[in-house]
């Protein structure tokens, strides 16, 4: 890190005080205070003498001053650097990084290393050479039209999405997606929202920050139970429901939709990684078989990276205003030229060869975690369809899940326990995997340690 000019600083001598000595406590406070950080370097003795109106000589004596005391690392024919020093401790804790573990097995992650650099690369430099001066300003806070043509024609012929470019809205991740969602059924005078129980607990806080009530709905092998479902809107993950695995059953999916028009009511459809289905076609969009009542919710963070924070939402009509309306407040627009790449990377057919491609890699790891299990922990069930980047392995009624996922991470493997994702509290003990971050060769050795930690947990 550098800098070549500190504007802030001034020189402000105490009763008694010499020019040197005020130049010399001004600095050395800011270091100590944390102003100027290990590896700043500082303006050249020259350039900050004539800053603050005093000899060079005053500043290179400072400066030396300062270096023999280790607050600054001299370098020959060129300015200091901040050197490493102790600070007073500060008064906000900060969060302890995460204890390194050798597997990975957090569920929901991919492997950013597949993400195609190069192509990525060619499509963002040909979008900036190709784009007017005007889209390094604001955007459009549904997104850039290029993008939203792009989305609506490839949604279209993937998912079986029946939208128009002016009912998407490009997000910063489907996080903001539930924040846009949220407000949007709060100023349309929505109270209550149904999210499928067990899942993902950051929608739910997103949700309850939104403003609504959130009320978890059960999930059984057929999906979300529709039965009893009391709410002004539900969120639902109908081609893979997190952490479950499951698939909403085709008669379920003719309930759900039924229950939206007879209650006046919004279902939003999380198709966070339907891309991801090994052994069929994924079942088609529950958005097109009723788009005025259902609102779609896609993202890049499982196909590409979530690093992109892009994703996007297919309004109904009679909320796509809305929603905008709420993006705009948020953050005004998502950024310009990520949209114009990822148009092009659509168009070009480079998005739909990396699926493809990664689409091999998770299957061939699936496949292995899937064995591994078998050989290793025998006698428990592994549930999910062959999809996704995790499966779920559930424990006798009795287990500790919390206590077996704390156990392997000490023995080197981080999973999650399947009751971190209940909303109800009352979830079967499980264990979610992910298998996303993990090589195949490496998935036996990661499922042996964790049969270790679970055997210790298991009566």
């Amino acid at each position: 890190m550098r800098t070549d000019e500190a504007r802030w600083l001034r020189l402000e001598p105490q009763p008694g005080e010499t020019l040197r000595s005020a130049l010399e406590r001004t600095l050395r406070d800011a270091i100590r205070g944390g102003v100027l950080r290990p590896g700043v370097r500082l303006p050249s003795s020259r350039a900050l003498a004539a800053q603050l109106g005093i000899s060079r000589g005053v500043a290179s004596d400072a400066y030396e001053q300062l270096c023999a005391q280790g607050f600054l690392r001299n370098r020959v024919k060129a300015a200091p650097v901040v050197g490493a020093v102790d600070r007073p401790s500060q008064s906000v804790a900060r969060r302890a990084a995460p204890r390194s573990v050798r597997f990975d097995l957090m569920p929901g992650i991919p492997d950013v290393s597949l993400f195609p650099v190069r192509s990525w690369a060619q499509v963002l430099v040909r979008a900036a050479e190709a784009s007017p001066s005007s889209a390094l300003s604001y955007g459009s806070p549904r997104g850039e039209l290029e993008l939203r043509e792009a989305l609506a024609d490839h949604l279209g012929s993937t998912r079986g999405v029946v939208t128009d470019p002016d009912r998407i809205i490009v997000l910063s991740g489907t996080a903001q997606g539930a924040h846009v969602l949220a407000h949007a059924l709060v100023s349309t005078g929505a109270h209550r929202i149904a999210v499928e129980d067990p899942s993902w607990d950051t929608q739910v806080g997103r949700l309850r920050l939104g403003g609504l009530e959130v009320i978890g709905q059960p999930v059984d092998g057929d999906g979300l139970v529709v039965d009893g479902l009391a709410a002004d809107a539900v969120l639902v993950a109908p081609a893979h429901q997190f952490p479950t695995g499951t698939v909403l059953s085709g008669s379920r999916r003719r309930q759900l939709l039924a229950w939206a028009r007879a209650h006046d009511a919004l279902v939003i459809e999380d198709d966070y990684d339907a891309e991801f289905r090994y052994d069929q076609v994924p079942a088609p969009s529950l958005q097109g078989s009723d788009p005025e009542r259902v609102a779609y919710l896609g993202t890049a963070s499982k196909t590409l990276a979530p690093g992109l924070r892009l994703a996007w939402l297919a309004a109904p009509p009679w909320l796509a205003d809305e929603a905008e309306r709420i993006k705009h407040l948020l953050d005004f627009c998502s950024p310009v030229l990520d949209q114009l790449g990822l148009a092009l990377f659509l168009r070009r057919g480079d998005y739909d060869r990396h699926v493809r491609r990664v689409r091999t890699v998770y299957r061939r790891r699936r496949d292995a975690l899937a064995q591994a299990l078998h050989a290793h922990l025998p006698g428990l069930v592994l549930e999910g369809v062959a999809a996704g980047l995790h499966v779920l392995l559930r424990l006798p009624a009795d287990a500790d899940d919390r206590a077996i996922a704390a156990a392997a991470e000490s023995e080197g493997v981080r999973v999650a326990p399947l009751s971190a994702f209940s909303i109800s509290g009352r979830a079967q003990p499980g264990i979610v995997i992910g298998y996303g971050q993990v090589p195949a060769r490496d998935l036996d050795d990661a499922v042996a340690a964790l049969a270790r930690a679970v055997m210790k947990g298991v009566r």
